[in-house]
C-alpha cells in the first residue's frame, strides 16, 4: 500500500477515534480514575518509566509528573537505544534532555538488539523486548541500591505506555495464532511489578492531549512499517474495522479484553478452590488425584492440569491447548503411561494419581518414593509407627462382661472396633511374634472363609498403589503372613470368631 494511502486511512481513523472519545473524561482525570480502579499506584512507590520518546511515553511522562504529589510516588525513566534506526541517537538525546529539563533522572542503555536477536535466534522484536525489560531490572536494582535499607518497605514498580490500541491489537494477534481465555484478556493492567497506567486511552486521545498541550514527541518510523505483524494489524486490520465495520472497534476490543480478564480472574479463583481438594505438591512434584479430577467438568479439568503444567514449566508460553488434551487422554486411558511436553516437564499417570514435575526430578533416585499422600489412608513412609496392644480373655466370664458391659459371650461380635487403626485378632493363630515392617518378598495375606491367598504384590496392584510406593507402606506381619496393612485390609486367617479364646487388640498410636 502507498504510503501516501497508509497515512491517509491513519488520518481517517484517527478522526472517528476523536468523534468516539470526545465525550470521555479528560485524559488526566482518566488514567487517575483507571490507577485506582485497578490499584496501580501506593504512596511511597517508586515508579521507573519506560521512555521511548514516542507519544505514548511522552504523554505517560507528563502524566506521572502531573499525578507524582497527589500519589506520593517517586518518578525517574529509563531510555534503552536498541541499535536498529539510525535515528535512535537522535531519540536518546530527545529523552534525554526531555528528563534534564523537568528534573527526572533517567537510566541510558545501549543495546545492540539484532546481534542478540541472531545469536538467540529470536526476532528483533521479540529480543528488543527481552533486553528492554532486563534493562528496567537493572535500573530498579540500581536505584533499590542506592536507597539502601530504607528501601525495605517500598514497592518498585516499571510504568510502560500501553494503551487501549496497544490492547487491541494484542488481543486479535492472540487470537489469530491461538489462545486462551489467557490470550483473549490482553495486557494486564497489572502484571508482577509492571503497570500500565494507560490502558483506558486510545492512540487518539493521547496524540491530541499532546497537541493541545503543544508537547513535542518522536516518530518512530518503524511503525510505519509492515514488516512486524502488530503493524499490519494496527494499519490494515484494525483501520479497515474502524472505518468499514464499526467505529469505535478499538475500545469495544478493549472493553471485552476487560470482561475476559474479569472471567478469567473468577475463573482462577474456583481452579485454586478445586486445586486444593484434588492436588498437592510435595519436593518438586505436583500429584493430582484423577478421580478427583475426572469429577469436574471438562472445562474445569483442562485448567486445573494447566495451572499444574504453569507451576512446572520453564515457560508459559511453551504450553498450548494440544498438551492439555494430551494430558486429559491420558489420564482416561486405562492402564500407567506418560508424556513429555515442552520446557522438560513429564506427566506420569500412576493408577489413580497424575504426577507432573521437571524431567531432571524425575531422573533422581528414588525420585516418587517419599511423595504419595498419606491421606489415602494406608500408613506410609516415615519413622516406624508405635502400637499399642493388649490381650483379652474371653474365658474368663467376670473380665469379658466387666470389660465390654454385656450379659452374653454371644454379643461379642457386636462389640468389634470400627475404628481405622484399631484392630481386633484371633491371638491363638498367631503363629510368630508379630512385626510391624515393610513388604517382603514372598509376603501374603488370606482373603476369604476358604482360607485362599493373595500376594501382598498383588493385592497393592488391585488397590492401585502406585509401584515406587508399595515398598513404604506400613504392615503388621506373622513371619510371611500378614496380618493387617493399617488403613486397609486384614487376614481373614486372623479375625475373631465364635471360637475365639483370646483377643488380642493392636491399636496404632496415632489420631483416628
Amino acid at each position: 500500500m502507498p504510503v501516501c494511502v497508509l497515512r491517509g486511512c491513519i488520518e481517517i481513523v484517527d478522526f472517528y477515534e476523536s468523534l468516539l472519545y470526545s465525550e470521555r473524561m479528560d485524559v488526566k482525570e482518566n488514567v487517575k480514575t483507571f490507577i485506582e480502579e485497578q490499584g496501580l499506584v501506593e504512596k511511597g512507590d517508586r515508579i521507573l518509566l519506560g521512555l521511548s520518546g514516542g507519544a505514548d511515553s511522552v504523554c505517560l511522562f507528563y502524566l506521572l509528573l502531573e499525578l507524582q504529589e497527589e500519589f506520593g510516588f517517586a518518578l525517574r525513566a529509563a531510555h534503552i537505544h536498541h541499535g536498529i534506526r539510525q535515528a535512535a541517537g537522535k531519540d536518546a538525546a530527545f529523552v534525554k534532555a526531555l528528563c534534564e529539563k523537568e528534573n527526572v533522572f533517567c537510566y541510558m542503555f545501549e543495546e545492540d538488539v539484532p546481534a542478540y536477536a541472531k545469536r538467540e535466534g529470536l526476532s528483533e522484536e521479540e529480543a528488543g523486548r527481552i533486553l528492554r525489560y532486563q534493562d528496567f531490572e537493572k535500573s530498579l536494582r540500581l536505584w533499590q541500591e542506592e536507597e539502601h535499607a530504607g528501601s525495605q518497605n517500598k514497592q518498585y514498580k516499571i510504568a510502560t505506555a500501553h494503551h487501549e490500541n496497544d490492547q487491541a491489537e494484542t488481543v486479535l494477534f492472540q487470537l489469530f495464532r491461538g489462545c486462551g481465555l489467557a490470550g483473549l484478556r490482553g495486557i494486564l493492567p497489572r502484571r508482577k511489578n509492571i503497570i500500565r497506567p494507560m490502558l483506558c486511552l486510545s492512540r487518539a486521545e493521547i496524540e491530541r492531549s499532546l497537541r493541545e498541550k503543544g508537547i513535542a514527541w518522536c516518530e518512530d518510523e518503524t511503525n510505519r512499517l509492515e514488516d512486524y505483524s502488530r503493524n499490519r494489524i494496527r494499519h490494515q486490520i484494525l483501520s479497515y474495522a474502524e472505518t468499514e465495520v464499526c467505529h469505535g472497534a478499538t475500545a469495544h476490543i478493549g472493553k471485552t479484553a476487560g470482561i475476559v480478564r474479569e472471567a478469567e480472574e473468577y475463573i482462577r479463583k474456583q481452579v485454586k478452590n478445586a486445586w486444593k481438594k484434588m492436588a498437592v505438591e510435595k519436593d518438586g512434584v505436583i500429584i493430582f488425584d484423577i478421580t478427583s479430577l475426572l469429577r469436574e467438568d471438562v472445562f474445569l479439568q483442562k485448567q486445573l492440569l494447566l495451572y499444574g503444567l504453569e507451576q512446572t514449566a520453564a515457560k508459559r508460553k511453551d504450553i498450548g491447548a494440544v498438551h492439555m488434551e494430551d494430558m486429559l487422554k491420558l489420564v482416561k486411558k486405562q492402564g500407567n503411561g506418560e508424556l513429555s511436553l515442552p520446557g522438560g516437564v513429564q506427566v506420569k499417570k500412576l493408577y489413580r494419581d497424575l504426577l507432573i514435575f521437571q524431567e531432571s526430578r524425575g531422573k533422581e533416585e528414588g525420585a516418587f518414593s517419599g511423595l504419595w499422600p498419606d491421606s489415602r489412608g494406608f500408613l506410609y513412609g516415615g519413622k516406624r509407627p508405635e502400637i499399642k496392644t493388649e490381650k483379652i480373655d474371653l474365658l474368663n466370664k467376670e473380665i469379658w462382661k466387666e470389660y465390654f458391659g454385656i450379659q452374653d459371650i454371644s454379643e461379642i461380635m457386636k462389640c468389634i472396633p470400627q475404628k481405622k487403626y484399631t484392630k481386633w485378632f484371633d491371638y491363638d493363630k498367631i503363629e510368630n511374634v508379630f512385626s510391624i515392617r515393610h513388604w517382603e518378598s514372598g509376603d501374603y495375606l488370606t482373603i476369604d472363609g476358604k482360607m485362599n491367598r493373595k500376594s501382598f504384590r498383588r493385592y497393592m496392584i488391585e488397590t492401585k498403589v502406585p509401584q515406587p510406593y508399595r515398598s513404604r507402606i506400613w504392615l503388621l506381619a506373622d513371619g510371611s503372613h500378614v496380618m493387617w496393612v493399617p488403613g486397609g485390609r486384614m487376614s481373614t486367617y486372623y479375625k475373631v470368631t465364635d471360637q475365639t479364646k483370646t483377643i488380642l487388640q493392636i491399636q496404632i498410636c496415632m489420631e483416628e
